[in-house]
């Protein structure tokens, strides 16, 4: 089983068109886009996006768009999160139909379990999975905090490529680090503390931001990676203001979107019942982006 790298994961937003049904050659176009700055991978189906609004037929239609659109240039991971086992099972072998390349998986949402008792449900949709698996500790969402020796209760499985971590405790990079080993990748999940997470030995950032800013947040994650810390204090002064106000607005998809369609491809509205962001915001955004951009 050939598990994915680390590096940047770019987190699409799904296009609508004015019928509102997916529009696919807005997303394959900026997949390509994207992929061009050189980010690892695009994560299509993210959790706290739109992909719980999308039916069966169209999950399929935009896993197989991506993975043909990203080719062998990227590696694709697909969001296959659901409230049973079963349903998990389902949506990852769907995933590995279409041609993914991995899979990523929480606790169900809202489900408020017991950390041991979510850790055991992941343990059996892992233990037969074909797909390597990242594991999205989401506690905001899903009302489980699923800790670094809970988290290596999975490693048995042979499955567990990855984490994605956004409890935003201050130190759980490094604890993550230090319980799992080398062998499991450790993802930032959360847009606002990447740079703290690099600190910390982060092999990699899931980032919805990176699918609106692909070239910045690439730039971050190279300076880092390449331990060229100067430089990424200096890019991050200015990317974090934008990066804050995508993530501190709960009408981020929508900003996001509409942010995107004002500057390259449109993106449509979100699909209800996700909110939609106010002009203020989005012109704000704005202003912030051409600031940094300036300053590059």
């Amino acid at each position: 089983m050939t598990k994915p790298t680390g590096g940047v994961f770019a987190v699409p937003t799904t296009p609508f068109g004015t019928d509102g049904a997916q529009n696919i050659e807005a997303l394959t176009t900026r997949v390509t886009e994207v992929l061009e700055t050189g980010v690892a991978g695009i994560l299509c189906l993210g959790a706290t996006g739109e992909a719980l609004a999308l039916s069966d037929e169209e999950r399929e239609a935009q896993i197989r768009a991506v993975v043909d659109a990203a080719g062998d240039r990227a590696s694709v991971v697909v969001g296959c999160m659901a409230y049973t086992p079963e349903r998990m099972s389902r949506h990852i072998a769907n995933a590995q139909a279409a041609g993914a390349d991995a899979v990523m998986i929480t606790p169900p949402f809202y489900g408020g379990l017991e950390p041991d008792t979510a850790a055991a449900a992941l343990h059996s949709v892992m233990t037969d999975s074909p797909l390597p698996v990242m594991v999205y500790n989401n506690p905001h969402s899903t009302g489980t905090d699923l800790l670094p020796e809970h988290l290596a209760t999975l490693a048995d499985t042979g499955r567990l490529w990855s984490v994605k971590e956004t409890s935003g405790e201050a130190s759980r990079v490094r604890e993550l680090r230090a319980e799992l080993g080398e062998d499991v990748e450790v993802f930032v999940g959360a847009d606002g503390i990447a740079l703290e997470g690099f600190v910390q030995g982060a092999s990699g950032w899931v980032a919805a931001s990176a699918w609106l800013l692909p070239e910045a947040c690439q730039r971050l994650w190279a300076h880092a990676r390449d331990g060229n810390w100067a430089a990424a204090v200096e890019l991050w002064h200015g990317l974090s203001a934008a990066l804050a106000q995508i993530e501190d607005n709960p009408a981020f998809i929508s900003l996001i979107k509409q942010a995107l369609s004002r500057r390259s491809i449109e993106q449509g509205p979100v699909r209800p019942p996700l909110p939609t962001a106010d002009s203020q915001a989005l012109e704000t955004l704005l202003a912030t982006i051409t600031a940094l951009e300036k300053g590059d």
